[in-house]
């Protein structure tokens, strides 16, 4: 909580992430003392703050729950980077979000995905909301490799990442 470029992260969630994709960042700060399974992760490309990576761990999997580049460090790979030291570091299974591929910018981040050693697992997935009375979505999930159990690793998701922390 003391980090100086705390501020500027969250500048970055808020700007990268539409109010219904994110938490209030009043929240997310909460989390960040509270959640020991959640991980807020500055992202350095040549000693140069580049951008920001939340993950959880349930022991079993990994969850992305989000990933931001400043726009002034686009296109130098870093996001790239961020999947191929997470390929080396967390051997278990790693999943993710993705929009349907319903327009270019899903299609191509699904793609960037898919480049990067993830596929399409689940495409029944509904997000829960990060704000009460508030509706999910549906997005795909996409993972490094299929799980027999994606649907048990999903509810998982679902109660830990999005409707407990509704009550922190």
């Amino acid at each position: 909580m003391d980090d100086p470029d705390l501020a500027r992260l969250m500048e970055l969630y808020v700007i990268s992430f539409p109010d219904g994709e994110r938490r209030d960042v009043s929240q997310l700060k909460r989390m960040m003392l509270l959640v020991p399974e959640m991980f807020v992760n500055a992202v350095y490309h040549d000693g140069e703050l580049s951008g920001l990576v939340v993950y959880w761990d349930f022991k079993d999997f990994y969850y992305m729950e989000h990933l931001a580049v400043f726009p002034e460090m686009r296109n130098r790979q870093i996001g790239k980077q961020i999947l191929d030291y997470w390929a080396e570091h967390l051997s278990k299974l790693r999943i993710l979000e993705v929009e349907p591929a319903n327009d270019e910018m899903a299609i191509r981040r699904i793609n960037f995905y898919n480049r990067n050693g993830y596929q399409v697992i689940d495409k029944d997935y509904v997000q829960p909301s990060y704000h009460k009375n508030e509706d999910g979505f549906p997005l795909w999930i996409m993972g490094n490799e299929p799980h027999p159990q994606i649907k048990r690793l999903v509810e998982t998701i679902k109660e830990e990442v999005y409707r407990k922390p509704l009550f922190i």
